[in-house]
């Protein structure tokens, strides 16, 4: 495996066990690069794509700056306006876990066992929690979670039927939750990390009012939309 040492001596890999907070204190965390995930909140400055050691590169979406969506997103939710979603606190049913095993079945290495991987089964931890579920005639086929703070929201999992494919679930539920934190008045949408190599979270960069975290110095500063990954533009 190559490696990059120059960043080595300052990599960060840090975990918080899940426990009840403040939803300004979940901003707080947040806006220092940590994330959701299952049990855990944690950061890491580093990744491991295609074999290789990477930068990761924590992003956020500005929500109260117009316009919020650009002429393809807003294409895509017109394309997509005939299909129902429920939103509602986070419920996690025999039938939730069942479709979720089935996304799972995309990955060709270490599949995900269960849900609880990504969702805590307390619904409230360590903040309330929403879910979108996208349904056409009846079928449900996506399911997306997001935790709020005060002012931010966590963008935490998504998962759908891959036969559904051609209505792009996963890019079409962070439309919608981009868009319901916006209503519900929140200033950011923590939608994870990409990483400084090209890699499959590419498509979290395809987004206005875009800003990435500094790691060095916990700064959030502008980064330009990239419809297709420029390496260049992403150098610390």
């Amino acid at each position: 495996m190559r490696t990059h040492r120059v960043f080595l001596e300052g990599i960060i890999d840090e975990r918080l066990n899940l426990q009840p907070m403040p939803l300004a204190r979940f901003d707080e965390l947040l806006a220092r690069g940590w994330r959701l995930l299952g049990f855990s909140m944690v950061r890491h400055s580093y990744g491991i794509n295609c074999e290789e050691l990477c930068r990761t590169l924590p992003l956020r979406i500005r929500l109260d700056y117009p316009p919020l969506l650009s002429r393809s997103q807003r294409k895509l939710l017109r394309k997509n306006a005939h299909l129902e979603v429920r939103s509602g606190p986070i419920h996690i049913t025999d039938e939730k876990q069942a479709l979720f095993l089935k996304h799972t079945q995309r990955f060709k290495a270490a599949p995900p066992e269960s849900i609880f991987s990504f969702i805590h089964p307390d619904p409230t931890m360590p903040v309330p929690g929403m879910e979108l579920c996208v349904y056409e005639r009846g079928q449900l086929f996506a399911c997306s979670y997001m935790h709020l703070g005060k002012k931010a929201v966590s963008a935490t999992y998504c998962f759908f039927d891959p036969d559904f494919e051609p209505y792009r679930p996963g890019y079409f539920t962070m439309l919608l939750e981009m868009e319901l934190a916006r209503q519900m008045g929140k200033k950011y949408y923590y939608h994870g990390y990409c990483y400084d190599v090209p890699s499959q979270f590419d498509y979290k960069l395809n987004f206005y009012h875009l800003e990435r975290m500094l790691w060095k110095t916990g700064e959030w500063v502008p980064q330009p939309r990239i419809c297709k990954h420029s390496l260049g533009d992403l150098l610390f």
